[in-house]
Order: structure tokens, then C-alpha cells, then sequence
């Protein structure tokens, strides 16, 4: 039995931060920046049912088949990066520091709908017990969190010289374009609640698609820009690939000056074309024929420390691919692997040597109506006790520059690096250890 409920506004991250410890598995996803395509719906999913911890689409895509209810079969969570060895032959990534699985899906008892323009929640729960199982609002606290240290898995060294060697690639043909990424780990000295620091960097990256996960002893904290994939129940697919990037600056001549420059960046439109071009041929597999369009391209959008171009492909699914098939189409993003996009993910798997993660990958969620809402995993922290990491990158063409594009890596982190207290020149100085 579902039981519904529209009740008055409550503030949702007020309501989030009132979750008591012994809630082991949530899931937050919050619109804290109104877009035209996205920033209506904050969800927050309380009190698990079912977990799917794998390392393949098998066990959800046999979820998704159940014939239940639909909003009683909606899975939220995040498909890692590394469901890419499940769909290609590609070389085995080296585990990383986070021992987490590929795929974790949750279906929860209970959810709550935040609606930010009717200023309603509505409650769906499964017996009247779920339905009274309401946190209390908290307001505001502090996050507490020291950082003990930094490394990484490239020094600034070593990064350049990989950004060479894909240089070197793209020179003798094998790829047009690659998404080189670089990892981050530190250490805690002192530490608080996680929700908090979530909080705090959705203060300072706002974003359509904020995400807080959390798993047990692991909190993925997301303020992501990007959307990967929606799926409506009409049948319309929509995709959102970011390529190209600017910093922000305070003076709003600076400012205004670096937004034009990247609109006009003959590199950056090529970066982003190239990804059109990959995300249109993903989606042709899916769509049926003569429907995927690109309804706008090159179109810059400002966040708070970033500016970002990005374009929109929209397709109709044929009827007789289901939105798993979909999602396998196009999985990776095509904006986080590269073009060609098999070859591409091989050669950063070779240079990166170690595995992305939940990172590049997507968070978000299937209904059981066949509707699905995914983000594309970037401006991310994952937390375990003691311990954070993060991860930058940015597409390698060309014409880049070295220099430039290990600056990019930086502008990247700032929102996460601000929001850790963490000072640039410690992110620069940032080595192996």
C-alpha cells in the first residue's frame, strides 16, 4: 500500500540535517540552483528496503523489470565509473583507497518531495509507520572539519607530462580528444558531520544537482553541474554534455571578459562539438531514427566559481529499448571519457593508473515507471572515517596547453577546496606520498 501526503513547506536541508545517526543508508538529492531544464525537485529517501552493491547492471536492470507500483520501485544511488569494463574490453583499472563497488542502488520506504515552486512536500510511504517516521528540523551548525594533509596521485610534474603524452596520441591519430583526470587524498585531524560540510559546499557550488549520499561508513557529497541523462515517460531523452571552462572572477569586468572569451574559444567549442558528436552517436543506438537533435549548442552558463559551456541532444527512445539499455548506450559520459570514446578510456586508464570510481560516473535515479534523472559525477568529495578524496579533470584537444590545462585542474576544485578550508597553494603543491 502507498500512502500519500502533501504537507506545508519545510526547509529540506533543515529537515536533512534532523536525520539521526542511526539512519545507516539515505540518500538527498537537491535542486539548490533553478535552471529552465532542472532546480524544481529536492528528494530525500529515508528508511531502505532493498540495497544493490555490484559490479554490473544485472541485478538492477532485473529490479527495474519487477511489475510493481511505480513510485514503489524507484532506485536511487550512483553507477561508478567502472560499470565501463562490464559494456567494453578495457584494460582493469588499479584499485584506488575507497573499496566501493561499482554499482549501489537503494529502494527506499520512504520519500519525501520537496517541490521549490509550489513550496509543498509531498510524502510517499509505504505503511502508516513510514508515513510518521519524519525527522525534526535542525537548524544550521558548524562542520568542524580540520584538514591533516594533501597528496595526490599526479604531482603538478607528473600531470604535465601526461597531458604531453595524450598530446602525443591525439599527434599520431589513435584520438581526437581525452578527459584526463587527477585524484586527490587527505586526511582529517579533526572532523564533524558530514551533512555539514555537504551544506557548506552547496553555499559555495550551488548547482541543479547536489546529491549526499550516505553509505554506511561512506558520504558521497556531490554538487554536480552536469546533467548526464533524463528520461521522460514519453519517452524523450535528454542529455547536457559540460565542455569547456572558465574561471569566475570577483571584478565583474574580469568576469564578463572571461565568460566571452570562453563562448568565443575556437578550442572549447571544438572540445565541446567533438562530445555532441559522441553523446548524438551514443543516443543513436537508443532513439529511434531521425529524432536525436541537438536543440542548442555552445551555450555558457555561470556557477559560482566556474563558467561552463554546454550543449543539449534530445532523441525519443525507441519503445522497444529499455531505459537500462539506454543507460549502457551511453555510459560512461561521453563528456568524461573522450573521442573515440573506447579508445579514448583506454589510454586514461593506462596514464591515470588508478581507478576513477564513483567519479566520472553518474548519480541519480530510476522510477519505476521507466523514468530516469542522472548527473554526471564531478565536483564531488567522498568521506570515509579519517579520510576525503576528490577528483579534477579536464578534456585534452590538440591545441592544449599544458600549463593552461593544469590550471583548469585547480579552477575545478576550487568550490571543494573552499569548502575544506583548504588553500590553492596546497592544492598546487599537492605530490605523491
Amino acid at each position: 500500500m502507498l500512502l500519500r501526503e502533501k504537507v506545508s513547506w519545510i526547509d529540506p536541508l533543515s529537515l536533512a540535517r534532523g536525520i539521526p545517526e542511526k539512519e545507516e543508508h539515505w540518500v538527498f538529492f537537491y535542486s539548490g540552483q533553478k535552471r529552465p531544464y532542472t532546480g524544481r525537485y529536492s528528494i530525500l529517501g529515508l528508511r531502505a528496503k532493498q540495497m544493490i552493491q555490484s559490479e554490473s547492471f544485472a541485478e538492477l536492470e532485473e529490479a527495474l523489470d519487477q511489475k510493481t507500483r511505480p513510485y514503489e520501485n524507484m532506485w536511487f544511488g550512483y553507477l561508478g565509473y567502472g560499470l565501463k569494463n562490464t559494456l567494453e574490453e578495457l584494460p582493469k583499472d588499479k584499485p584506488g583507497r575507497f573499496n566501493l563497488p561499482a554499482l549501489w542502488m537503494i529502494n527506499f520506504r520512504l520519500l519525501l518531495v520537496f517541490d521549490h515552486a509550489e513550496r509543498h512536500v509531498e510524502i510517499w510511504a509505504e505503511s502508516p509507520e513510514d508515513q510518521a517516521y519524519l525527522p525534526q528540523p535542525v537548524e544550521k551548525q558548524d562542520s568542524l572539519y580540520r584538514v591533516a594533509h594533501l597528496t595526490s596521485n599526479m604531482s603538478n610534474t607528473d600531470y604535465l607530462q601526461k597531458v604531453r603524452q595524450v598530446l602525443e596520441n591525439i599527434a599520431q591519430g589513435e584520438i581526437y580528444q581525452a578527459n584526463l583526470t587527477r585524484k586527490f587524498y587527505g586526511a582529517f585531524e579533526q572532523e564533524g558531520k558530514p551533512f555539514e560540510l555537504f551544506a557548506r559546499l552547496c553555499e559555495r557550488s550551488p548547482s541543479g544537482y547536489s546529491a549526499f549520499l550516505r553509505l554506511g561508513e561512506t558520504y558521497v557529497l556531490s554538487s554536480s553541474p552536469e546533467r548526464f541523462l533524463t528520461l521522460d515517460a514519453a519517452g524523450v531523452v535528454d542529455v547536457r554534455p559540460i565542455k569547456g571552462t572558465a574561471p569566475r572572477f570577483e571584478d565583474v569586468t574580469l568576469d564578463e571578459a572571461s565568460r566571452q572569451a570562453l563562448l568565443q574559444s575556437e578550442k572549447n567549442r571544438a572540445e565541446n562539438v567533438m562530445i555532441v558528436d559522441l553523446m548524438r552517436n551514443d543516443l543513436s543506438r537508443s532513439c529511434r531514427p531521425g529524432t536525436v537533435v541537438v536543440e542548442d549548442l555552445y551555450q555558457v552558463t555561470s556557477y559560482a566559481t566556474i563558467h561552463h559551456m554546454a550543449s543539449t541532444i534530445k532523441g525519443q527512445k525507441s519503445p522497444n529499448i529499455s531505459g537500462i539499455e539506454l543507460i549502457k548506450g551511453c555510459f560512461p559520459p561521453g563528456s568524461m571519457t573522450g573521442a573515440p570514446k573506447i579508445r579514448a578510456m583506454q589510454i586514461c586508464t593506462q596514464i591515470e593508473q588508478v581507478e576513477r570510481g564513483v567519479y566520472s560516473g553518474a548519480i541519480g535515479w530510476f522510477g519505476g515507471d521507466g523514468t530516469i534523472d542522472l548527473s554526471v559525477v564531478i565536483r564531488t568529495l567522498l568521506l570515509q572515517p579519517g579520510h576525503f578524496e576528490f577528483q579534477t579533470g579536464g578534456a585534452i584537444v590538440a591545441d592544449s596547453d599544458p600549463d593552461e590545462e593544469w590550471r583548469e585542474t585547480l579552477d575545478k576544485a576550487k568550490a571543494i577546496i573552499d569548502t575544506l578550508d583548504i588553500p590553492m597553494n596546497s592544492l598546487e603543491k599537492a605530490g605523491i606520498k
